[in-house]
């Protein structure tokens, strides 16, 4: 290296030139996680990489609600409304960089709210498009309302009236046309309104009860966030839904050819992942030689546990010599008491045979009891349920309890029986058996106890013997004159 101050610094320049603009991450990688995307406020906006559900990419969660785009272009056509957007927002406003779709939503009046029920149809692209709405022939108000990849919506556009249009002034009338004068493959187009279709095959279309409202919907893609296999949509007609409920059979995604049916109820909210959160019965059918049948009834079937879950599992044997089991699992919250911060306290109770397992998981540790022929185990204490102090002490002759600290007793959950308070002798000369009191039914110990009553009045040490009858008999250990007695710290096994 030069010896020259000014030459050194200037290399020295170059070289921490050279290193600010230098990639930053030339040669690095994510693995196996996820960069999660926070604004200014702290708000999660996107999780980039791998995603809760096993997929990468990017999900955009928690997005602004994006513009309001400008009003529809509505016209009549036969039996419908011819619903167009420009592409435009207001405020001269640009399509956001998380844009989804724009909503049409057609209602009876001008001041409708848009819901669920009112969605009639929907524009994919920014650039703007057109859709075709079959409506009865009445005045119908017309709106968008754009919402956002995070699932937001933004505020409604102003409302369009529309007429549909008749075919003339008095419709085709009934029996105008007959089977000797339609042809075979006569009939094209998308709606068909009204009579009844009898002995046909309807192939790739959706078949609905009605146009909104409650509804069953029988469609082969069903609409986002559902699973895109064929379903019967079941459309609750509640302004709380967002997803309708499913009913639908297929075989399972891990590649197994187990096949197995489902029903799903409405879900009226959507999680952290964009799945909805509802309750669900599954039916696996049983393969002879590669597993049992089993049912799986689970209530808040999304990912997102914040809620927690009830759920109840049961499995068939394979064959003669297979086992079953069910179980039934509950979970509470994620902030209620006992709960991890990120799961609620669980319990687990699984029954396979004659073997019943019970257990629970919380802050305070897992526990399991478990019940055989054999007998029963347990990782736990066994407690029992406490009860409060009880001023029901029968006090012996010359013998009364203290007003402001009465003799008082009680069973703790770990089955001790514990006494409090003072009681004052008429006579302080103590007789060795002489008799306190007599303890309450439920309140006795299975055998007879000794302890020891170490501060007394004048130094003097008593023993109190407990007898499996109650009684509190005194016996002077240390000393044979008191005035009192104090019950404060005795205490002695119950079992």
């Amino acid at each position: 290296m030069p010896a020259d101050i000014g030459t050194r610094l200037a290399r020295l320049e170059k070289h921490v030139q050279a290193l600010t603009r230098a990639p930053k991450l030339a040669n690095a990688s994510l693995e196996d996680g996820t960069v999660e995307v926070y604004d200014a406020h702290g708000s999660l906006r996107a999780l980039v990489g791998q995603q809760p559900d096993g997929t990468s990419g990017v999900s955009v969660v928690n997005g602004p609600p994006p513009p309001t785009p400008t009003a529809p272009i509505v016209e009549a056509t036969l039996g419908a409304l011819s619903v167009s957007w420009d592409g435009g927002f207001t405020d001269a406003s640009v399509a956001p960089l998380d844009f989804a779709r724009v909503e049409v939503h057609v209602g009876p009046s001008s001041d409708f709210e848009p819901t669920q029920g009112t969605l009639r149809n929907t524009i994919e692209t920014p650039q703007g498009g057109s859709c075709t709405v079959p409506l009865p022939y009445t005045k119908w108000w017309v709106l968008l309302r754009g919402r956002s990849l995070s699932g937001t919506a933004g505020r409604a556009s102003t409302a369009v009236a529309g007429t549909p249009r008749r075919a003339a002034a008095v419709d085709l009338q009934a029996g105008a046309v007959t089977a000797d004068t339609l042809a075979a493959d006569a009939i094209s187009g998308k709606h068909i309104t009204g009579g009844t279709i009898d002995g046909a095959i309807v192939t790739g279309s959706t078949v609905r009860t009605a146009a909104s409202g409650n509804r069953v919907v029988v469609t082969p893609e069903p609409p986002a966030p559902l699973e895109a296999i064929p379903s019967v949509l079941l459309y609750s007609d509640s302004d709380l839904e967002k997803v309708p409920g499913t009913l639908k059979a297929s075989v399972n995604a891990d590649g197994t050819a187990f096949p197995y049916a489902a029903l799903t109820a409405p879900a009226v909210q959507i999680d952290r992942w964009n799945l909805p959160d509802a309750s669900s019965l599954s039916l696996l059918s049983p393969q002879l030689g590669v597993r049992g049948g089993s049912f799986d009834l689970t209530a808040t079937s999304g990912l997102n546990k914040d809620h927690g879950q009830s759920q109840l599992y049961g499995v068939s044997a394979n064959g003669p010599s297979g086992t079953s089991s069910c179980e039934i699992y509950v979970e509470d919250g994620r902030d209620a008491a006992g709960g991890s911060g990120s799961l609620g306290a669980r319990t687990f109770l699984t029954v396979e045979g004659a073997k019943v397992t019970v257990r629970t998981a919380s802050t305070a540790g897992d526990t399991q009891t478990v019940f055989t022929t054999a007998g029963i185990s347990t990782s736990g204490w066994i407690t029992h349920a406490e009860t409060d102090w009880t001023h029901i002490i029968e006090l012996g002759p010359g013998v009364t309890s203290d007003a402001t600290s009465p003799a008082m007793v009680r069973v703790t959950a770990n089955r001790t029986i514990e006494l409090c308070g003072y009681v004052t002798l008429k006579d302080p000369q103590i007789q060795p058996g002489r008799q306190l009191g007599i303890l309450p039914q439920g309140y006795r110990p299975a055998a007879r106890r000794h302890v020891l009553v170490p501060s007394t009045a004048n130094g003097t040490i008593l023993r109190i013997d407990i007898g499996v009858d109650g009684t509190l008999n005194l016996y002077p250990m240390t000393g044979n004159r008191s005035t009192w007695v104090g019950f404060d710290g005795v205490s002695c096994r119950a079992d």
